[in-house]
């Protein structure tokens, strides 16, 4: 971790938020090498790490791939009941998918391992939080979730056939600092 950043991990926990409005600033890349070096410290079973990472720090390419996902999910919104509440996001030429980012981190898993959701998923977190502390937001994307798992894209960014998508995430640096989430209480099912 970087000297003078002393993460308090309740309070990131307790203060994080998916955010959807950067600022111009490009992180630097060693900080994103760090970023995704402690994603990789997550917990993994049977020690297999089965993660692999893209990232895409070209503006245009961002904004084509965000187009080319907007019309896809025009043309397919049928198949994806979940997303038709979305539908008019997709006509609007101002809206990016990818919440007009100057940086994406794809996160794959190695399907090998029979973990490897749950693998990367803790990897994603961890790259939430850390990148937190350091006053940078992120936002797992769900409307990438067929695109950046397609056999054209994965062999444009040399992506093993045998990885799946797991998380497609948006950073940047906070336009603003959010208030802390407000959550219903956990349903617990059992204490005792």
């Amino acid at each position: 971790m970087k000297e003078g950043l002393k993460m308090n991990v309740k309070e990131c926990i307790g203060n994080k938020r998916s955010i959807r409005a950067y600022t111009e600033q490009e992180i630097p890349d060693e900080v994103i090498s760090e970023l995704i070096t402690l994603g990789t410290k997550a917990s993994t079973g049977s020690n297999q790490q089965p993660w692999g990472f893209v990232v895409i720090k070209d503006r245009d390419e961002i904004q084509a791939l965000s187009d080319e996902i907007k019309d896809y999910l025009l043309k397919n919104i049928k198949q994806y009941p979940y997303l038709e509440q979305y539908e008019s996001w997709f006509t609007n030429p101002k809206f990016s998918v990818f919440n007009h980012s100057n940086c994406l981190v794809i996160i794959y898993g190695d399907t090998s391992s029979h973990w490897y959701i749950y693998d990367c998923t803790l990897a994603a977190g961890n790259i939430m939080l850390a990148a937190h502390d350091m006053q940078i937001g992120t936002c797992w994307i769900g409307f990438a979730e067929h695109t950046c798992n397609t056999t054209e894209f994965k062999a444009k960014y040399n992506v093993p056939e045998n990885f799946k998508l797991v998380c497609p995430m948006t950073m940047g640096y906070m336009k603003t600092k959010m208030t802390a989430p407000v959550r219903k209480e956990p349903n617990v099912f059992y204490f005792k």
